[in-house]
């Protein structure tokens, strides 16, 4: 297996200690995390929570809490330890299948590193569009029919181009493929500009993967849930171990799922934030990738060169999108009004054409 699949962002202290770095002093935009903290109430939920006794193992108050602020019932609401543990476990139930999981890329890593160790059979197919990389319905109805697929996984938006296919047409493809799971990672979608389409059902063939981590800053914690059809869910929890949610955790998503109104202010904002930086990147001659999330794609010629210089000289950590097979471009989340002028000047000073 690759190492460079297992690449993500976020600050490594042994790379700061080399860089004699302190990590208070970096300005991390190379993760997409609400920039906003959590929100107090969540934090207080999670220090309430005991300690010194088995968390419930169906996690039914947070499940409750999901299908409120969801309106969906709780019986199709599956709790995980952040969304990428459902990706693992949605690959898992796949196992000793003949046939392959299809993934478009560039895309998030993980469910291809899940296959692989499940010993899953996997066809990727590059997106023929190297400027947006936006996902052509018509091609991957080609992939579909010509690799006869048991699962495909779309992450929607896109990791790392924050690109997305419009919900209606999402759930045309999966109707179409009754055969096929769609496993539809949309850890992205509630901080987009396509927020609305949270509320976008789909078919019994689709498993909706969520992150409370992006949207309520509590990457430590691993908060994660899915949606689908109730059998759905049961083949894939029957994968898992008990007790798979602390207590701690299952505390921040009940308080968590109170707070729309906060994920509101964050998105809002950081979405304006993001608008800000990549006009500001584009009247500096670099070329910037349409997107509909908080980050975008930016082509800079050496991507893990101008990563390091970056955050050696200007103490700013971008993500690198070699590991995505794109070494040409950096993933860049947008910065505060107060923080844009240093980004700026770091961008001019080590990525500008």
């Amino acid at each position: 297996m690759s190492e460079a699949l297992r690449i993500h962002g976020g600050i490594d202290a042994a790379e700061l200690a080399r860089l004699g770095l302190e990590r208070e002093r970096v300005l991390d935009l190379s993760v997409n995390i609400n920039p906003l903290g959590p929100h107090p109430s969540v934090l207080e939920a999670i220090g309430r929570a005991s300690l010194d006794s088995y968390p419930d193992p169906s996690a039914s108050l947070a499940r409750a809490a999901i299908a409120r602020s969801q309106d969906v019932e709780p019986a199709r609401v599956l709790v995980g330890h952040g969304s990428a543990e459902l990706l693992w476990s949605a690959v898992a139930s796949l196992a000793g299948q003949a046939r392959p999981l299809l993934i478009p890329t560039p895309t998030f890593s993980e469910p291809e590193i899940a296959a692989r160790a499940w010993g899953v059979p996997v066809v990727a197919f590059t997106l023929a569009d190297r400027e947006t990389f936006q996902l052509d319905l018509v091609e991957l109805e080609r992939a579909i029919r010509a690799h006869d697929p048991a699962a495909v996984y779309l992450c929607q938006p896109n990791n790392p181009n924050g690109s997305a296919v419009p919900g209606p047409q999402l759930r045309a493809l999966c109707e179409a493929h009754p055969r096929i799971t769609f496993i539809v990672d949309q850890a992205f979608l509630s901080l987009s500009s396509r927020h609305a389409e949270q509320a976008l059902r789909f078919g019994p063939n689709v498993l909706l993967v969520r992150s409370l981590t992006k949207d309520h800053a509590l990457p430590g914690l691993r908060v994660g849930y899915a949606l689908a059809a109730p059998a759905l869910l049961q083949a894939l929890d029957a994968r898992r171990p008990s007790w798979m949610v602390s207590a701690p955790a299952q505390a921040a998503i009940v308080a968590a799922c109170e707070q729309g109104e906060f994920v509101q202010r964050a998105r809002d904002a950081w979405l304006a934030d993001k608008q800000a930086l990549a006009q500001a990147c584009s009247g500096m001659g670099l070329a910037v990738v349409p997107s509909v999330t908080p980050f975008f794609l930016v082509r800079v010629g050496d991507a893990d060169s101008v990563r390091a210089r970056m955050l050696a000289r200007h103490q700013i950590l971008v993500r690198s999108a070699r590991s995505f097979g794109l070494p040409e471009f950096i993933r860049i989340a947008g910065c505060s009004s107060a923080q844009l002028p240093r980004v700026v000047a770091a961008l001019r000073a080590e990525a500008a054409p």
